[in-house]
């Protein structure tokens, strides 16, 4: 980790957007301060010592729970808002911009982008449910199936609002239908346990057929 000369001869540390402070303003605060108000300064080495969930030069940014336990990546909020796939679906966006105010969070709120087996999204052929969910990216979504018993589909989204109510899958988008309503699933494990009478990954075949 490279410390910018200026900290060592001058005894202080990086700065950062402050989570914490005094607005100076009606839509003015989160000013910069010395580790972003999340640390110490080591006034020796020019070094911060952040406080537990913030990581960073200036602990200017909060760590993902868990670092998304080995099954997504850690984003910022920027980052989430211009992708298709990140939860809750909605149309591409921005989010950038004004540091002194709105957007002040830009670099320094992150969160969990969990992995999927299948695409996720609300475009054709795209489920808008992930394999890999939560906060920390533990749990596991179990197969989705069209029910046996009913002539609908119930794995069609079109013109489904999505969790959130921020999307609205178009046509050819997929729902997850866990375990084809006829199991429990173990989030632990991603693996259905069927229903008396069904069978199959996803529990969406009658055993009497």
């Amino acid at each position: 980790m490279l410390i910018p000369a200026w900290c060592l001869l001058t005894g202080t540390c990086p700065t950062g957007r402050a989570y914490g402070d005094l607005p100076t303003g009606t839509k003015r605060a989160h000013a910069p301060a010395e580790c972003s108000n999340n640390g110490l300064c080591n006034r020796l080495d020019g070094l911060c010592m952040c406080y537990a969930g913030f990581v960073g030069l200036a602990c200017q940014r909060r760590t993902c729970p868990s670092e998304c336990s080995g099954h997504g990546q850690c984003k910022s909020m920027q980052e989430l808002a211009a992708k298709s796939d990140a939860l809750p679906l909605s149309n591409v966006t921005k989010y950038y911009g004004k540091l002194e105010t709105t957007t002040w969070d830009v670099g320094t709120s992150y969160g969990c982008f969990c992995d999927s087996g299948w695409s996720v999204g609300l475009g054709d052929g795209e489920t808008q449910t992930p394999e890999w969910f939560g906060p920390d990216c533990s749990e596991r979504h179990c197969p989705s199936g069209d029910d046996p018993n009913t002539d609908a589909d119930e794995t069609d989204c079109f013109g489904v609002v999505a969790a959130g109510g921020r999307g609205i899958g178009k046509q050819g988008n997929l729902c997850h239908v866990e375990c084809s309503n006829h199991g429990t699933c173990s989030y632990k494990s991603g693996e259905c346990e069927c229903f008396a009478g069904y069978k199959g990954v996803a529990c969406s075949k009658r055993t009497f057929e």
